[in-house]
């Protein structure tokens, strides 16, 4: 009976001991805990959302500046150019303008195409006409028609012709019309007998005279 009285009082002894550190412990943890909950900081405010922006935005530009006045009476000074002198040393050559002489084409030089315009001398009743003789070797021969510049009704007559064959040199070519009726414009018209490019002899007309008065 001692023996089990000894061991209720150790148990007691035990039980009395724990419960004094279960209240040790819960002295600080509820300091803790109040201190915890007193230190609680607030959360940062959250910013109010910004004003919507316009799709647009005008940019004014600054105005242009303004022009410079110039006061009447003043005279604003113009650059004259100045003539530009060029030293030449001595030993070295200059250059000569050469005196150029563009020597007369054979026969008149006539272009392509060709261009003739030959001069007519009236007289009573008739009309002599002369040109320079064309260079090109394909002329074969010249044919001259006076040609009336006084209509009739109906069919026009045909034109006085005239032939002339192509000089070996280059020298002047003349033909003489004679029967011309008196007081009566002509145009007298030039033709060359050139070949095609098939070879075959044609007139082309290269040159009209103006209207001359027969006597």
């Amino acid at each position: 009976m001692a023996g089990r009285g000894r061991r209720r009082r150790g148990a007691g002894t035990v039980a009395a001991v724990a419960a004094v550190g279960l209240i040790a412990l819960s002295g600080p943890v509820t300091e803790v805990a109040a201190t915890v909950t007193g230190a609680r900081t607030p959360l940062p405010a959250v910013p109010a959302p910004a004003a919507a922006l316009p799709d647009r935005v005008m940019v004014v530009a600054p105005p242009p500046p303004a022009p410079a006045v110039v006061p009447p009476g003043s005279v604003v000074a113009i650059p004259r150019p100045r003539q530009i002198e060029v030293a030449v040393q001595p030993g070295v050559p200059q250059g000569v303008r050469p005196e150029l002489h563009v020597p007369e084409a054979p026969c008149g030089g006539y272009a392509n195409p060709r261009q003739i315009v030959p001069g007519v001398v009236p007289g009573p009743g008739s009309a002599t006409v002369s040109w320079q003789a064309d260079g090109h070797a394909d002329v074969r021969r010249y044919r001259v028609q006076a040609v009336s510049q006084q209509l009739v009704p109906g069919r026009q007559p045909e034109p006085p012709v005239q032939i002339a064959a192509q000089p070996a040199d280059c020298e002047p070519v003349n033909v003489a019309f004679a029967g011309l009726t008196p007081g009566v414009p002509y145009v007298f018209w030039l033709e060359e007998e050139v070949p095609d490019i098939f070879g075959v002899l044609r007139w082309v007309q290269v040159g009209t005279s103006d209207a001359v008065v027969i006597g």
